[in-house]
């Protein structure tokens, strides 16, 4: 149960918040290397790790200090050299991005099979994202950063491009919100898994989720994953503007062929003026979705215990806890009470995580 990685409000500095939380005991120089603005708010960036940061050895100053991997999850403090207070912002890429793609080997044969091996891309399973070059990458990692003018690292972050492109940071790996569960001592009986995103709390399930998708045919058995992310209607309704949505059903899509994971996507878009006196309603009659699709089924309204409940329940019809694994990130007041009536269902919340952002 882990702490705020990303801010909305600057009164207490995201190192303050998260100060019980584990963190590596490195900084690691970055560099950022590419900027993408997916909607009006929220930004990609990607930070470009040197290979020293493979190497504890190459940082003298710190013989003892590990190198630089982390957890699906987790957040960097990310260390601005104009900026007093560092910021945190959650991991939404995979381990295996932050490891050097290697050159492939050119093909035994003619040299026209040579330059044509050369010439081939290798698609980026774990990520959704486009094909790499396949004369290889840099390893790097990708932060979400949502557009916060009162939050000093944030507001450098969405400076203009040319302002802030090929610039050196610092960051440190840290939190507690990670894949695999901490404390399920047996994850091989767990059958599902629940994710609960609302808003920019999806940053964390995404990085978890493409792990369990890069890494689906070395688990021991197939899991289901329900994913419920509440979000704001996008003001064009354009359902593209909507962070990761793409990302996530190019997930599902990979997986209907290879059927290790078996996913469902539900999505529920809210309104200024959808304001009920609670984040979780009690569901007793849930209307059908706005809009559905083989890997989408769109609901224009907020998540509700009817909702959590279809969610948890097992092929039998039935809710097991001891298969159960549920993992909530949104904001503080949906946050709790999506773990309240999860652990009322499973008779606990021992198998419920969750991570607030403020």
């Amino acid at each position: 149960m882990s702490s705020p990685p990303t801010h909305r409000k600057p009164s207490v500095p995201h190192q303050v918040r998260t100060a019980a939380e584990p963190r590596q005991n490195r900084l690691y120089p970055v560099r950022l290397s590419h900027i993408e603005q997916i909607n009006p708010t929220v930004r990609l960036l990607q930070l470009a790790i040197p290979p020293s940061n493979q190497d504890p050895e190459s940082d003298s100053d710190t013989p003892a200090s590990e190198p630089f991997t982390f957890l699906p999850g987790q957040w960097l403090d990310v260390h601005i050299p104009s900026i007093a207070n560092a910021g945190g912002f959650t991991i939404t890429s995979t381990p295996a991005d932050a490891t050097a793609l290697p050159v492939p080997s050119p093909k035994q044969g003619n040299g026209a099979d040579e330059d044509e091996s050369l010439s081939v891309s290798v698609e980026d399973d774990e990520t959704g994202l486009p094909p790499v070059d396949a004369q290889g990458r840099q390893p790097y990692v990708e932060l979400a950063v949502q557009k916060a003018p009162s939050n000093p690292a944030s507001a450098w972050l969405w400076r203009e491009p040319r302002e802030i492109l090929d610039q050196e940071l610092r960051v440190r790996v840290g939190g507690s919100f990670v894949w695999p569960p901490t404390g399920v001592d047996n994850l091989d009986k767990v059958q599902t898994v629940v994710l609960i995103a609302g808003g920019v709390g999806i940053n964390p399930l995404i990085s978890i989720l493409s792990h369990l998708n890069n890494n689906s045919s070395k688990t021991p058995h197939s899991f289901t994953i329900h994913i419920l992310y509440s979000t704001k209607q996008p003001h064009t309704s354009d359902l593209s503007q909507i962070l990761f949505l793409s990302r996530l059903q190019q997930i599902i899509r990979s997986q209907s062929y290879s059927r290790r994971l078996c996913i469902s996507l539900d999505l529920f878009l809210t309104s200024p003026s959808d304001q009920p006196t609670s984040s979780v309603s009690d569901g007793a009659t849930s209307a059908p979705p706005a809009a559905a699709a083989d890997d989408l089924r769109v609901h224009k309204r907020r998540i509700n215990e009817s909702d959590l409940r279809t969610a948890l329940a097992s092929a039998t019809g039935r809710v097991e806890p001891a298969e159960t694994v549920c993992y909530v990130c949104g904001p503080p007041r949906m946050t709790d009470e999506m773990v309240d009536v999860l652990g009322g269902m499973l008779g606990g919340q021992e198998r419920v995580f969750y991570e607030k952002w403020w």
